[in-house]
């Protein structure tokens, strides 16, 4: 399934910096790295030498350390070679140059990861979270990318396959010795899909927010103009980001940025006012407010608490109405004893000027996805896993609905579930295909 010739990469961005990594794997690792670098006759595996680098002809291009982990206690599972010099960037292309000289092949995007996963040191929900954990935007995304790396997720669909695999070999004993095995009870089988079904259910439920971690939740800030929305919005950024003024119609056109709440990022939209307009310019910027209105996960409503809610508010809800909107009454701290009319049942005052329950509006968001909830093992499926989950579900159910029928026929019961339990396979990668493969690894960045 790979070529298992020698293949070197810089494991670090090709950018100026002051240390750098070159890594070398596969067979011919040390003897290239011995070209490569001046060492000692006897070298001992994960011990740092420092030496000359040099290139094909044997002029000094560097100077750094080097180190030799001996298969298979490397990542790839291979004899790897790893050269630091400083980061230069022409010290590194010259470096890959002359490894490249003497033997070695430009590695492909995610072929270290790739390596590890076939010779059995990862498994592919692991190869999958290293490549989550590099562009991990936030500590919640990185923590869950570690959970996922340790095996938990593994651990846990596994855990389900096991299950299925145990209720397969005693349907295949009774198929095969019916006189010396009992059959199995009806209630037997019927117990076992359900918990299998369960903990499938309790996996596909993290999908969702699994998506949120890893590409944010649009929130958009609409309101009608000078109701504080850019005051607000600087608020939950934490920085004057957005223009502040008394003058309406201020923000023309939406401005985004993204923060993180509890760990979770959030993509923040700060839209135009929305009015009717005669200025053609801020006419845009209304039109592409309404479009981002449509694409948010979650849409903040706002009017002055100050002033209270008039016709034009009131006309600009029943515009996100549908998206069920989170209700801010901002300005709070301009609040006098006349009392306002707010006509909406659950109102959150705060204000951006003072920070006053902005921490609350924050809970608020998170509430509205279901992310407040915590665990010490979280993990979240990706959609491979998750079309692979549900195809399992369904025959499982199928199975269950008609399970009558499929005990008089034990050899057509036994391949469903069989059929089932290969597409858990599937999500560790004991079953894969090079198409599969080629699809996951080639996200990955070189070098790793």
């Amino acid at each position: 399934m790979y070529e298992k010739d020698t293949i070197v990469a810089n494991a670090t961005p090709l950018i100026p910096s002051a240390v750098g990594i070159v890594r070398i794997s596969g067979g011919e690792a040390l003897n290239i790295g011995r070209k490569l670098f001046t060492l000692p006759e006897d070298i001992q595996e994960r011990k740092a030498y420092f030496g000359k680098i040099l290139d094909e002809k044997g002029e000094v291009i560097d100077e750094g350390l080097f180190i030799y982990f001996k298969a298979p206690k490397s990542f790839t599972g291979e004899d790897v070679v790893e050269i630091y010099p400083h980061g230069s960037v022409p010290v590194i292309k010259k470096i890959l140059s002359t490894a490249v000289y003497h033997g070695a092949r430009i590695a492909e995007a995610g072929e270290f990861t790739k390596r590890a996963f076939f010779n059995g040191k990862i498994d592919l929900t692991q190869a999958e979270a290293i490549a989550q954990l590099i562009e991990a935007k936030t500590e919640k995304a990185s923590k869950v990318a570690v959970n996922i790396l340790e095996g938990k997720l593994s651990q846990q669909v596994n855990q389900l396959r096991d299950s299925l695999l145990e209720l397969v070999s005693l349907i295949e004993a009774e198929i095969n010795f019916p006189e010396d095995v009992e059959a199995i009870d009806q209630q037997v089988i019927t117990d076992r899909l359900t918990q299998v079904i369960e903990g499938i259910d309790r996996l596909t439920a993290t999908y969702k927010k699994g998506q949120i971690l890893n590409q944010g939740i649009k929130l958009a800030i609409v309101g009608k103009p000078n109701v504080g929305k850019s005051s607000l919005f600087n608020a939950l950024v934490g920085y004057e980001r957005a223009i502040v003024s008394d003058i309406k119609g201020t923000t023309r056109d939406f401005i985004e940025e993204t923060l993180s709440i509890q760990g979770i990022p959030v993509k923040l939209l700060d839209t135009a006012g929305i009015r009717e307009t005669q200025d053609e310019i801020e006419k845009i910027g209304v039109e592409r407010s309404l479009e981002k209105i449509k694409e948010a996960d979650i849409v903040i409503f706002v009017f002055d608490a100050s002033q209270g809610v008039d016709e034009e508010d009131l006309k600009i809800y029943q515009m996100v109405k549908e998206k069920d909107p989170i209700v801010v009454g901002n300005k709070a701290d301009l609040l006098d004893k006349t009392e306002k009319k707010y006509y909406f049942k659950n109102v959150l005052l705060v204000s951006s000027k003072t920070l006053k329950n902005i921490n609350l509006l924050e809970e608020a968001i998170l509430k509205k996805l279901n992310l407040l909830e915590e665990g010490d093992t979280e993990v979240y499926i990706n959609l491979r896993h998750y079309e692979l989950l549900k195809k399992a579900k369904e025959i499982l159910m199928k199975v269950l609905e008609n399970l009558p029928y499929y005990l008089s026929q034990k050899e057509i019961l036994m391949l469903e579930i069989r059929e089932a339990e290969k597409y858990l396979e599937e999500i560790t990668g004991e079953i894969t295909t090079e198409e599969i493969l080629g699809s996951i690894f080639s996200r990955f960045c070189i070098g790793k």
